[in-house]
């Protein structure tokens, strides 16, 4: 049995992490260096390129360095925080008050009850929690937040401050904060947000031909006993597309496909091997990525890409005025659902005029009828 290094869990940390060598060589630099201007890193990308693994590779790298590494959500994320560092979000004091008095020249004392207090720790008591953290910290704090565009932004801007706060006091302090390519622009541009608009932005997309290559190569060369020709990595590379999420389905198939037909000690990777988990992979994709970001689209957004995919040129590039003249609409009332499209990552526009799919396999995927649900289909054969 061949162990599996590829583990698609899609938003989830992976047993086997590859590639943004360039920002994790950053980070690293930037923890040693307090004037990087990556100590503050703000990550954008479509859904499944591999922000969330991003990040936990940054916080474990973090925790290695002996920081201390508080990754939050994106739900109550100023609880969250408060929680992390001092371990509740409210403390009850109790206090026995004495009351002295003085009845006709004679001294006396009167003790009341017990008196308790509770204090509850919310935005305003951020900036001071997280400058206590630092003081305990020496060797400094790392916050990540995944999907920031779901926090509120009232939240963001009380971390800012915090941060802001903790940055003039010269701690050791590290932030980093991944979300959809809307975020960014969402997010910088809000008042109380200022702190950010000095983060290093990375747009994270599909991997070049050499670096998803040279993962596929790194995978492989941990499994003991099996190994792969450059031709039929070659053809994973082709079919992933350079999406890391595909990448770790064609991995995990093809390693899964091998441990059914061969239990020796070794195995070379035929075409034939990657032509049988190839489909299987890539309608995993589909089910996993492309059926969940479809389901989220408006009407108007499904017909745009359906159009666009109709349009496409041998570049794979689509006009905008094709498109519109296809959909029978004018340009401008296409605009809001064409500026959604791309403030999602889900499609971009290389020039004035022009859009391009960004998610592997989309443009086929929406011109496809849809499939009927199973349990419907049986019903209506059963006519129950």
């Amino acid at each position: 049995m061949f162990s599996n290094p590829f583990s698609p869990i899609f938003g989830g940390k992976p047993d086997f992490f590859f590639g943004r060598k360039d920002v994790l060589a950053r980070f690293d630099l930037a923890m040693r260096d307090r004037g990087s201007e990556d100590r503050v890193l703000f990550l954008t990308g479509a859904r499944g390129c591999g922000k969330t693994a991003l990040l936990e590779q940054l916080s474990t790298r973090a925790s290695r360095n002996g920081r201390m590494s508080i990754d939050l959500g994106p739900d109550d994320t100023i609880a969250q925080l408060i929680q992390a560092i001092i371990g509740h979000d409210e403390t009850t004091t109790t206090v026995s008050p004495q009351a002295s008095v003085s009845i006709l020249g004679t001294g006396g004392s009167l003790s009341a009850g017990s008196v308790s207090k509770t204090i509850r720790y919310g935005r305003e008591s951020l900036p001071a929690l997280l400058v206590e953290a630092c003081n305990q910290h020496k060797k400094g704090v790392l916050v990540t937040i995944d999907e920031v565009q779901k926090v509120s932004l009232d939240d963001v801007s009380a971390i800012c401050n915090a941060f802001q706060l903790a940055s003039r006091k010269g701690h050791n302090i590290m932030l980093a904060v991944a979300g959809l390519p809307y975020a960014h622009g969402r997010i910088i541009h809000h008042d109380g947000c200022t702190y950010l608009r000095r983060a290093s932005h990375e747009e994270l997309g599909l991997f070049t031909w050499d670096e998803a290559s040279d993962a596929f190569a790194d995978a492989f060369a941990r499994v003991e006993g099996l190994s792969i020709r450059k031709e039929e990595a070659d053809r994973l590379n082709e079919a992933s597309y350079g999406h890391p999420y595909l990448m770790q389905l064609l991995g995990y198939y093809l390693v899964n496909h091998v441990n059914t037909i061969d239990e020796g000690g070794s195995h070379v990777v035929s075409t034939h091997d990657v032509s049988e988990v190839t489909p299987t992979a890539i309608r995993a994709y589909e089910r996993r990525a492309l059926k969940p970001l479809v389901d989220e689209l408006s009407e108007l957004e499904l017909a745009y890409l359906q159009a666009m995919s109709a349009c496409l040129s041998e570049t794979r590039i689509a006009t905008t005025r094709d498109i519109a003249r296809l959909l029978g609409k004018e340009g401008h009332n296409l605009s809001r659902a064409r500026s959604r499209l791309i403030d999602s990552g889900t499609i971009a526009a290389p020039a004035r005029g022009q859009v391009m799919f960004c998610v592997p396999y989309l443009a086929d995927y929406v011109t496809r009828p849809a499939s009927p649900n199973s349990a419907l289909e049986v019903a209506r054969q059963r006519r129950v």
